[in-house]
């Protein structure tokens, strides 16, 4: 089963007739995600196996529950929760567990890191602590797509899986001095926060691109160039943003009783004139007659998920051929 939906290696336990184990994976493409649990066991991945079949994943391991011993790169750690340890698929290693461990993967291609091989090194099988930065960050955004899943479209998997991939790159910078980081990916992860700074302080009026580069700790000069090379502008994008906000309440009936004025207001924009004009240049139509176009429509339907990302759920139980699950579940 792990052959299949993970990689190949050897697999030795104490007691193979009361041996249960769960593989939850979900394909994003360039990166993937897993949450496995499984009793006491020893994972051997040989060259012979590398041989044969070498997929070239970098796997980041972070155990939620029990401890979980590596042999990998010429050195060996023990990793638990509150910590991570970084293996490469292309090297030899052991895997060993004395309790029940289950373990959140996050697989990324090592093609598509921007970073060589020597540089990642390393950083490999060392027991590194979660703590609350960027590590914490990487993980609780794998754990929260996994949980997630079905709320995506295959059109969001390219998106989520840069997402992570700048964070694991920037996860190696911090933790390893021998490993560098490209520029660009730096970049992107310093685009993304801001981003997101943006997206939680739009009802803010007081929210100014200096601000924004300041919450960032960069020059705003800086900050605005990033956003150049992106096709944007700090300033143009709270301003979009606002109004794409006024504009979903307008045609909401749960805030049919707010006044025109008072949506734009809740939005960051003082000035109803000046609202008014800004919403007719983006959008073609004054707000309030906006407002009477949507409302005099009545729209009746539900909402679905459209092609949820591939999602797979493995259980191995004894006496069973564990193949015939993972096809089952594909």
């Amino acid at each position: 089963m792990t052959a299949t939906a993970l990689i190949s290696t050897t697999v030795v336990a104490d007691d193979i007739d009361d041996f249960a184990a769960v593989v939850e994976l979900l394909d994003l493409g360039r990166v993937q995600l897993s949450k496995i649990s499984y009793p006491p066991l020893r994972a051997e991945r040989s060259s012979r196996h590398i041989r044969r079949s070498d997929p070239g994943w970098f796997y980041l391991t972070v155990p939620t529950g029990g401890p979980l011993a590596i042999n990998h790169a010429d050195r060996q750690c023990t990793v638990g929760p509150g910590q991570f340890a970084m293996v490469d698929t292309s090297l030899p290693g052991v895997v060993a567990n004395r309790r029940p461990v289950q373990q959140l993967i996050i697989h990324v291609l090592r093609s598509d890191l921007p970073l060589r091989h020597a540089q990642m090194r390393p950083g490999l099988a060392r027991a590194f602590p979660l703590g609350g930065g960027l590590g914490a960050l990487l993980v609780g955004t794998a754990a929260q797509i996994m949980e997630s899943a079905d709320q995506y479209s295959p059109h969001d998997a390219r998106a989520l899986a840069q997402v992570l991939v700048d964070l694991l790159v920037s996860v190696l910078a911090q933790f390893d001095a021998g490993v560098g980081a490209a520029s660009d990916a730096q970049h992107r992860l310093l685009h993304l926060k801001a981003l997101d700074f943006i997206e939680k302080h739009l009802a803010d009026p007081g929210l100014t691109p200096e601000g924004v580069a300041a919450a960032q700790s960069v020059s705003l000069r800086y900050l605005q160039m990033l956003f150049r090379e992106q096709g944007s502008t700090i300033a143009g994008l709270i301003r979009q943003r606002r109004l794409e906000r006024c504009r979903r309440e307008l045609r909401e009936d749960t805030f049919r009783r707010r006044s025109v004025a008072a949506i734009g207001a809740r939005w960051g924009f003082g000035d109803a004139t000046a609202f008014s004009r800004a919403f007719k240049q983006a959008f073609g139509t004054p707000p309030g007659e906006y407002r009477q176009r949507k409302c005099a429509r009545t729209v009746n339907g539900s909402a679905r998920i459209a092609n949820p990302l591939p999602h797979k759920l493995v259980h191995h139980r004894p006496g069973k051929d564990p193949t015939q699950d993972l096809r089952s579940s594909q």
